[in-house]
């Protein structure tokens, strides 16, 4: 049977400690976890673990102020060695607890934040296709291609220390897939990541990241499984729908402040822009009820192969009811070859 783990993403604002969220879980019918950077070093200390149920860690965990936000792909040398020693407390957990993987964000290219802010809010408003889309959009391919190579550079330096105390901890780190288009790795750098520091590092497929990104014209979410279907350490599960903006202020916020609290600063900035969006029809969002939007979960059953590590990772705000059902379907999966 399918044992996917289910995300501390759903323990933002519910719980208040780890064993407490554990046990929700549990009562959802999940035995095993993943921690993600919601979890703190606070949180951390002192707590015992689940015996051989926390399998994967999503970096920076436990995280730290000084290094939270400090990216592998930054220019600047002294936040590329702040994300190593991130990622590099990251390992030492995983090792502690039994884990297998770390997965990590590879960072992003410097671009103006201001043409996907743009171009998402004209996919909200039902423009996508429109001349003024087509053109931010090919503004952006261009603005990235400009910029990516040093970054990737950049990235390459990072995992080349990673690697090696990854390597030497016997924990394998997984590339992740990203939300927006600037960030790394798009296929081509994930194809030039995964062939430098094969072994060590292999690839994590995200659903959600790749249905967006395919629902606003950048990549067929088919590229990354057909493409690295063979280097996978693991996938975590979540849908994508578009959601009505006409909530009531209290209600928008209700779903944006915990993301702004868990997520990296320019996406935080984005989504909570998207729910604010006064006369957009519906926003894309991510983190949704497997079987609830667009993502044909059909396409992941060949790849759920034993040593493949599966995580539900869906928001706070969806219900213990919901987390259960979410579990049954994901169960369901194997059913379906």
């Amino acid at each position: 049977m399918l044992q996917p783990a289910l995300s501390t993403m759903w323990m933002m604002n519910r719980h208040k400690s780890l064993p407490e969220f554990f046990e929700a879980a549990q009562q959802a019918g999940f035995e095993r976890f993943e921690l993600n950077h919601f979890v703190s070093q606070e949180m951390v200390n002192g707590v015992k673990f689940p015996a051989e149920a926390i399998l994967s860690l999503h970096a920076p965990c436990p995280t730290h102020p000084r290094t939270r936000d400090a990216e592998v792909s930054a220019l600047d040398k002294e936040e590329r060695m702040a994300a190593v020693e991130a990622v590099a407390a990251s390992i030492a957990l995983a090792e502690r607890i039994g884990a297998r993987v770390v997965i990590l964000h590879a960072g992003h290219v410097e671009v103006n934040p201001e043409l996907e802010k743009a171009l998402r809010a004209l996919y909200n408003q039902g423009q996508r296709g429109s001349a003024r889309y087509r053109d931010l959009q090919a503004e952006l391919i261009a603005e990235r291609a400009r910029h990516a190579e040093r970054h990737l550079d950049a990235t390459l330096h990072a995992l080349e220390r990673i690697a090696t105390l990854a390597d030497h901890a016997g924990i394998r780190i997984a590339l992740e897939n990203r939300f927006f288009y600037n960030e790394i790795p798009l296929p081509e750098e994930l194809a030039i990541l995964l062939d430098e520091f094969a072994g060590p590092v292999g690839f994590w497929y995200d659903t959600g990241h790749a249905y967006t990104l395919e629902e606003l014209g950048f990549i067929p979410h088919r590229e990354w499984l057909s493409g690295f279907g063979a280097q996978l350490l693991g996938l975590h599960l979540h849908d994508v729908k578009t959601v009505p903006q006409t909530l009531p202020a209290s209600s928008r916020a209700m779903l944006e402040v915990p993301e702004a609290e868990d997520m990296e600063e320019e996406e935080a900035e984005a989504r909570a822009e998207e729910a604010r969006a006064p006369h957009a029809e519906a926003a894309l969002r991510d983190h949704q009820m497997p079987g609830s939007g667009i993502v044909d979960f059909r396409e992941v059953v060949p790849y759920l192969r034993d040593e493949v590590l599966v995580t539900a990772e869906i928001d706070w705000h969806h219900t213990a009811e919901q987390v259960r059902a979410t579990l049954d379907y994901l169960r369901g999966l194997k059913g379906a070859d």
